[in-house]
């Protein structure tokens, strides 16, 4: 099947935008407000119209006003003294991100060897890494736990998260890392590797072997938030076993493009209790660094179109929260038919479509009371005709 250059390019349009978007931080925290769409218009239109404080060209900084945080203050922090323990493994395996072969969208079809791939995908096991848990789908939950994206890690607000981490990449056969965001660490339990300290501990785990990482959760730590590898740039070999022609043969952060990603989740005791959430990754995967891939396939959790994306379901009356993270070189525009919800993203105001770029993350509130089959996508065209569209149905 020909492939469409414009599907096949990945658009300096979109690092552009990167830089001009201002998300102010690694990620954006659950949302104060849940948004309750079933909410009068008066009372909506009076929440969205109240009159602000008026501003003088003698008003006091932001952080000289009563009750605000001082960005300067040193963070107090006191452990609770509980250990959230997960065995985390790398595991690669062939990777199929389109397995009914069709774009439900546009009705294009696809063979496996256009959209397949070896990935590397992290899986949460039962201690000392014994058999690999179940899947678990609940608020609570670690996720599918198929590998792609890893299992979510939870903590609450002085917990110490503590990651024992084998790699078991037996095809690759790279080291790898992991590395979180958010929370706090030493440069002992960062994970990233740098070429002039490569024996620094952590960050080139070498096949077979393990290593346990040791987090811990600030209050500042709420919210959603990505980890991922940062460990040792590599590249693919092409089909033929010869070496890549990319201008920069060696990738940082491959691992993370084949799949080496997950959530954390931080709540403390003003993170509201929900019924439903989901958690949903954006990334891409482009052919300059995955030989095997006829075009730039844009994922979410592994899967490229409907049907082969997750599909989200829940009932109305339901409290709903939705983790979104990104990786990669684009930017990301989420957009959820039918819906809308509150935002805190540098404005008050309701919102059906939020930006997310590369590293950052979203958490999007809202109680369901619109029963229907609907998509949820990027809304950025060429990612959209990439792959990026799901499913979320909601029964009464």
């Amino acid at each position: 099947m020909p492939v469409d250059p414009a599907r096949a390019e990945n658009r300096e349009d979109d690092r552009r935008t990167v830089l001009r978007t201002l998300l102010g931080g690694g990620a954006l925290a659950g949302l104060a407000v849940s948004a309750q769409l079933g909410a009068p218009a008066a009372a909506r239109a009076q929440a969205l119209t109240a009159p602000q404080a008026p501003q003088t060209p003698h008003a006091p900084h932001p952080s000289q006003a009563p009750g605000a945080v001082d960005p300067f203050a040193v963070e107090k922090f006191r452990a609770s003294g509980t250990v959230r323990e997960y065995w985390v493994q790398a595991d690669s395996f062939e990777h199929n991100a389109v397995p009914n072969g069709y774009d439900g969208m546009t009705g294009m079809r696809f063979t496996a060897a256009q959209t397949s791939f070896w990935a590397i995908g992290l899986r949460a096991y039962t201690p000392n890494w014994a058999a690999p848990l179940d899947p678990d789908l609940s608020p609570q939950g670690v996720g599918p736990n198929t590998g792609i994206p890893g299992p979510v890690l939870r903590a609450e607000v002085g917990d110490t998260i503590r990651v024992h981490f084998r790699n078991n990449d037996t095809h690759y056969r790279w080291p790898h890392s992991l590395h979180p965001h958010g929370v706090g660490y030493d440069r002992d339990n960062d994970g990233g590797w740098l070429a002039d300290e490569p024996d620094r501990p952590g960050t080139a785990v070498a096949v077979g072997e393990s290593y346990t990482y040791t987090w811990v959760c600030r209050p500042s730590s709420v919210g959603t938030w990505p980890y991922h590898d940062h460990s040792v740039p590599q590249s693919i070999p092409l089909p033929d076993g010869s070496a890549s022609t990319h201008p920069r043969p060696d990738v940082m952060e491959i691992g993370a493009e084949l799949g080496m990603f997950g959530i954390i989740a931080v709540t403390d005791e003003q993170t509201p209790p929900v019924d439903r959430e989901f958690v949903l990754f954006c990334h891409d995967a482009s052919p300059a660094d995955v030989p095997s891939l006829a075009q730039n396939t844009n994922m979410f959790n592994g899967g490229a179109f409907v049907d082969n994306t997750p599909t989200f379901t829940a009932k109305a009356g339901e409290r709903v929260r939705w983790r979104i993270a990104a990786l990669g070189n684009e930017t990301h525009v989420f957009h959820l038919h039918g819906h809308r919800w509150r935002s805190n993203e540098g404005f008050q105001g309701w919102v059906d479509s939020q930006i997310i770029a590369p590293s950052t993350t979203l958490t999007v509130e809202y109680t369901e009371d619109n029963p229907g089959d609907w998509i949820y996508h990027c809304h950025v065209t060429h990612h959209m005709m990439g792959g990026m569209v799901g499913r979320y149905r909601v029964t009464s």
